[in-house]
């Protein structure tokens, strides 16, 4: 990465060739535009950044479970929320903890052979796109499946399982094939591939509505290829077990490696998400949904999901951190609401303190892990500003809580 470029905070590419000549995809260009200064707000009411702090300090301390959620920030703002959340004996979730426990729930089962968003690039040249058409991650084709790699042209063939209605038409041209597939039949596929792969009959007329003729050609395509990638968006994949559609992807890609070489590349890793996890797990020893308590941390993926601790009344106080998207707003709740958010959120129902924040990659630098979680990107401050980053905001929360302790 030269001087002139920078990395992008906004989806799970943390693309690092930007520029402000090039500014790189629509979503980069809406959410790189924030104001440099906000107000914070205490019930309903304009105050200062200190009055807010002791305002949200007040909140925690009168908490007997908070819950810290949403952690769209960066590195050493996910540090501080846990920080904060280990003082107070909170639990820990993610905004996008739905997808991203659809994956570790089958990872933890049996493990997957994964790889990299360069070698992707490189090396495969048969990608299965099973559930997703990866418009969420706009320059996912430019930056990934480019038909040149380091090793010069690459012919590669894209298939495409599932519903193509809105998939843009140019990237279905030439190689690429769309089978369509309802998402919550993937791992009825998958069974079948891998029971033919194993030379078994398959009895039915039709598996996810494939004929046997349709799954054989599908199976000798995966085959053949010298280096495949099967690849998901587990946030799409919203359908009840769905874990276990992604054990089966997984579970293939295992078999599939006993002929040839193949890999599973889950797509996600935005609003932060993979950096949370990350550092999550290398403070605790478990991928989020960690709460903190008197005998250590204690990790509960289903019990501690943030709709139900809320709906149930497991937690009394909620401190939502949205510092990427302003989109990205605290779930409706009675329970009091603390917002570390970006300058321009917008509430219908106003949290009870509103502490704006800068924008990691924007307003200050930090790093950023990629999807792929192999590498942390540094990000840098690219407009000056007077608010304080997440760590900045957390810690002065911190420090408030130990000064009315004393």
């Amino acid at each position: 990465m030269s001087d002139t470029h920078y990395c992008c905070p906004f989806c799970g590419l943390v693309c690092d060739d930007l520029s402000v000549d090039l500014p790189g995809c629509p979503r980069a260009v809406q959410l790189s535009t924030a104001p440099a200064l906000g107000v914070a707000r205490s019930n309903g009411s304009e105050v200062d950044t200190a009055a807010a702090v002791a305002a949200a300090a007040a909140i925690l301390r009168g908490a007997r479970r908070p819950l810290v959620a949403g952690l769209a920030c960066d590195v050493t703002g996910h540090r501080a929320a846990l920080d904060l959340a280990e003082r107070t004996g909170a639990v820990v979730d993610h905004m996008n903890g739905a997808g991203q426990f659809r994956n570790w729930l089958a990872f933890q089962d049996g493990g997957w052979m994964s790889t990299t968003l360069s070698e992707v690039r490189n090396r495969a040249d048969v990608v299965v796109l099973a559930g997703t058409d990866a418009t969420a991650f706009p320059r996912f084709f430019e930056r990934c499946l480019a038909p040149e790699s380091q090793f010069g042209e690459l012919s590669r063939r894209v298939i495409v399982l599932g519903d193509s209605h809105s998939f843009p038409p140019e990237r279905l041209a030439g190689t690429a094939l769309a089978i369509p597939i309802a998402k919550e039949r993937l791992g009825e596929l998958c069974a079948a591939l891998r029971a033919r792969l194993a030379g078994r009959l398959v009895a039915a007329g039709t598996v996810a509505g494939m004929a046997p003729e349709q799954l054989d050609a599908l199976l000798a395509t995966l085959r053949a290829a010298r280096y495949g990638v099967l690849a998901w968006n587990a946030a799409e994949l919203d359908f009840p077990d769905a874990d276990l559609a992604v054990r089966a992807m997984a579970d293939l890609v295992t078999d599939l490696n006993r002929v040839g070489r193949w890999a599973v590349l889950p797509l996600g890793g935005s609003d932060g998400d993979t950096s949370a996890a990350q550092v999550c797990t290398w403070r605790t020893g478990y991928p989020l949904r960690v709460g903190f308590e008197a005998g250590g941390p204690h990790y509960e993926p289903l019990s501690h999901e943030t709709g139900r601790l809320l709906a149930m009344g497991g937690v009394d106080a909620l401190l939502w951190i949205s510092a990427l998207d302003p989109e990205r707003r605290p779930p409706e709740t009675d329970c009091p609401v603390i917002v570390l958010g970006r300058p321009d959120m917008t509430f219908e129902r106003p949290p009870a303190v509103f502490i704006p924040v800068a924008v990691p990659g924007l307003h200050h630098a930090g790093f950023l892990h990629r999807m792929d979680g192999v590498v942390a990107l540094p990000l840098s401050a690219r407009t000056a500003t007077g608010l304080p980053a997440v760590a900045q905001a957390l810690a002065a929360i911190a420090k408030e809580l130990s000064r009315a302790q004393a």
